[in-house]
């Protein structure tokens, strides 16, 4: 890929509206084979071409380097893509300066589809849905450096707050994997309920939200004992999810599909699972994280091909930008 096809495409538009500090928001366009990268403040949007569709972005805690994962371009293009020629691959990219730097692509094979770099920048862990496996990738080695079985189907993934547990949702067996960061080999498998996506800790560690898109609910679960406290109702076909920094709630984003899309995203109170609110963003609510300072949280709409931000002191949707086609997950810094 030339140096030319990563030369930034600015696009001004009006301000998002959601009075928070400036953020930088990461949107992984899967059938775009892109990443667009928003800033908040000058409301300016750079899309970057990447040789991978994109299933989902995060970035290092140092804000430096972008990790994202999907198959190899060449495919039929969308999350459909993850059966292409090519396999599976992860996509590092610099982004410390103004302008991101080429990609450096890791191949890992399988089917990956979620990404989470550790604490410290030094391992990517990647599902891998084709082995039953998380993927543990050397970053500065650039190099798969050991994998861990779970079980059938392994989609969404996040670390504690502390990194000492990894919490992996495998949609086809209808659990989560519990693997220890420390010690590889002892992983813990709980029945959570059908079809879990993605799963999100409290800032505490001690609770894990987990999306149950075969059931449209979350399950609240007891870290330390395994079970599942209790079920929320939310909307339909809920994909990924994140806890507010307070520990209070969680925002689910709700994808539907593409024959009913839903347009919500479903903020559940987690002492109590009851619904707080639907906040309506555009069609195919998918991705969701919540900047830095708590204050804002950012959704991706696949069908509508936009970003929403959402303040979380009035739970109000501000105005939605637009992105590459298909955008899925999201990080921001």
């Amino acid at each position: 890929m030339s140096a030319r096809n990563f030369q930034v495409a600015l696009a001004l538009s009006v301000c998002l509206g959601t009075g928070a500090r400036a953020d930088t928001v990461f949107v992984a366009n899967e059938n775009g084979q892109s990443v667009s990268i928003i800033d908040t403040e000058t409301s300016k949007t750079v899309t970057v071409p990447i040789p991978i569709s994109p299933h989902n972005v995060d970035i290092t805690r140092d804000g430096r380097l972008l990790l994202a994962t999907g198959m190899a371009a060449g495919g039929s293009g969308g999350h459909a893509a993850h059966g292409a020629p090519g396999g599976g691959q992860l996509v590092l990219m610099d982004v410390s300066d103004g302008a991101p730097a080429a990609p450096t692509v890791v191949p890992v094979g399988g089917h990956p589809a979620h990404v989470v770099p550790d604490a410290q920048g030094r391992l990517a862990y990647l599902t891998d849905a084709k082995t039953n496996s998380v993927v543990v990738v050397d970053i500065a080695a650039r190099k798969v450096a050991e994998r861990i079985p779970v079980q059938n189907y392994p989609h969404g993934l996040r670390l504690s707050p502390d990194g000492s547990l990894l919490a992996v949702a495998n949609m086809k067996s209808g659990t989560v994997s519990l693997v220890d960061s420390r010690n590889l080999e002892k992983v813990e498998h709980v029945p959570v309920g059908e079809r879990p996506v993605q799963v999100a800790f409290d800032p505490s560690g001690r609770v894990l939200v987990v999306s149950l898109n075969g059931e449209d609910k979350v399950a609240i679960v007891d870290v330390a004992s395994g079970k599942v406290l209790q079920k929320a109702s939310v909307g339909r076909g809920p994909v990924q999810v994140f806890v507010t920094p307070d520990g209070k709630t969680a925002l689910v984003a709700n994808q539907g599909s593409a024959a009913k899309p839903d347009d919500r995203v479903s903020v559940v109170a987690l002492e109590t699972g009851k619904l707080v609110k639907n906040v309506t963003v555009g069609k195919g609510a998918h991705g969701v994280v919540i900047a830095p300072d708590g204050r804002t949280a950012y959704v991706t709409s696949t069908y509508a091909n936009t970003m929403s931000p959402i303040d979380l002191a009035s739970l109000t949707a501000g105005t939605a930008r637009p992105t590459g086609k298909a955008p899925n997950g999201i990080a921001a810094r």
